[in-house]
């Protein structure tokens, strides 16, 4: 989004319309909102961070185009992050739902919460939205060293992070006051967070990606957190 900002293809204060059609089912809160809404593409992405969104996401994702993320994403040599879904699609094979039609949300949203469904494509990772550990944590390292964009556009997206609402993972167990700037991610069996800690010897990247999970309750959240809290004590122990 602010590679686009820059290179003058994209304004963040566009306004983007919301209505009932371009819902996503799933976590967010922009479906549940009356239709007509505008907000603008920065407000998308806050949500898209904050509250992980789902629709903030998908009209973000339209507008900027999947295309244009993973050619960023190839030319600061980050390879392994690949994302052929968008968030409704991604769900809509979750379920076996056909996601070339357009529609099908309150299906949707009523087979999430039955977790009905193989998974299709978005459970196997060599086709579905992925990436790496090792190439999130260098994503990380090149906005907090402000060797990508420009320095203000590392602040803004590193301020979108440390506003995340979810707190039970990488900051969990870490020391109450410690500022991390993180991106949580949930799926079926999978939790991951990834983020920079502001540690009081200086700031470190982290990546902590499970899947093949046994269970989807807040234990993993906890287990999440406990491996958080090993690095920390490791690094800045």
């Amino acid at each position: 989004m602010y590679e686009e900002s820059l290179a003058g293809r994209l304004d963040l204060t566009e306004r983007v319309r919301y209505d009932a059609g371009t819902r996503v089912a799933g976590s967010g809160v922009l479906q549940y909102l009356d239709a007509g809404l505008d907000p603008t593409v920065r407000d998308l992405a806050v949500l898209m961070m904050s509250v992980s969104d789902n629709t903030a996401t998908d009209l973000l994702l339209e507008r900027v185009g999947k295309g244009r993320v993973e050619a960023a994403m190839g030319r600061y040599g980050l390879r392994s992050i690949r994302i052929p879904f968008g968030i409704r699609e991604m769900l809509m094979e979750l379920v076996d739902m056909d996601h070339s039609k357009p529609g099908g949300y309150d299906e949707l949203r009523a087979k999430l919460r039955a977790s009905h469904g193989t998974g299709g494509r978005s459970v196997i990772p060599a086709q579905a939205d992925r990436s790496s550990p090792r190439d999130m944590c260098r994503l990380l390292e090149l906005l907090a060293r402000k060797e990508i964009l420009d320095p203000p556009s590392c602040d803004a997206i590193l301020a979108l992070m440390e506003r995340i609402q979810s707190g039970t993972r990488l900051p969990g167990l870490l020391p109450k006051g410690t500022v991390v700037a993180h991106k949580t991610g949930s799926y079926r069996r999978v939790r991951n967070d990834v983020g920079v800690v502001y540690a009081p010897n200086g700031a470190y990247a982290v990546a902590i990606f499970a899947r093949e999970l046994v269970r989807d309750n807040v234990d993993d959240d906890r287990a999440l957190a406990q491996l958080s809290l090993a690095v920390w004590e490791e690094l800045a122990g």
